[in-house]
């Protein structure tokens, strides 16, 4: 866990490097530095932290996600439609 301040752009900067080394963990990464920076008494960089921590979730949310228009039948190769009964 590395612990440092950031400030503005700097924060921003290491947002985005933190989602490219870490990837979907890169929240729990930065909330964890923000945790332990508060219990070092560390004010300042906790506080950096949670704004780091606020950068990687809103990128998180503004990733879109495909929804399918329609349901798709599961592939099973041994029912041909109109043959024989329901599976």
């Amino acid at each position: 866990m590395a612990i440092g301040s950031a400030d503005g752009v700097d924060e921003q900067s290491l947002a985005r490097d933190m989602i490219d080394v870490h990837g979907t963990e890169a929240a729990i990464v930065a909330r964890d530095n923000a945790r332990t920076a508060a219990l070092a008494g560390q004010r300042l960089q906790a506080r950096s932290w949670i704004r780091v921590l606020g950068i990687i979730q809103r990128r998180g949310t503004d990733k879109k996600i495909p929804i399918p228009s329609q349901i798709e039948a599961p592939h099973r190769p041994w029912v041909i439609p109109g043959v024989g009964g329901s599976f």
